[in-house]
């Protein structure tokens, strides 16, 4: 969520509310100067870690908190069924039980496209090598 800022408005950190300030400078639409009320020192602040400290930006990003953790909850359920599937392919593969630790099964069979999902793991970050420990 972003806001609009201008000269002397009241701010605060987006995650610690006891930080907040004035904004004496806006530089553009990413950065703002703000004088600090901890120790009156101006600094600048990118507008991503700052929000305004009013009760519509306070109830806005509430708002957007619940849309966030809806996401999270949904990326978690996706996670958790992707990782449920994949051990199960390979207790196919082993033709039995495997848990967590035997998915190295799967990469006994020549025939088989473990590609796509280790695409889709290495490029978000992961690496591919916990998938088979």
């Amino acid at each position: 969520m972003k806001f609009t800022y201008e000269v002397g408005m009241r701010i605060r950190a987006r995650n610690e509310d006891d930080i907040s300030g004035e904004v004496v400078e806006v530089i553009d639409n990413d950065e703002v100067r703000v004088r600090w009320d901890y120790d009156g020192h101006v600094s600048w602040a990118e507008v991503r870690e700052i929000m305004p400290d009013t009760p519509e930006a306070h109830a806005q990003m509430a708002e957007l908190t619940k849309q966030v953790q809806t996401k999270v909850d949904e990326a978690t359920t996706l996670l958790d069924q992707a990782f449920k599937a994949w051990f199960e392919a390979a207790a196919l593969q082993a033709g039995r039980e495997v848990d967590s630790s035997d998915a190295y099964y799967l990469r006994g069979n020549p025939d088989l496209d473990l590609s796509k999902f280790e695409e889709v793991v290495e490029r978000n970050g992961w690496s591919t090598s916990s998938l088979y420990c």
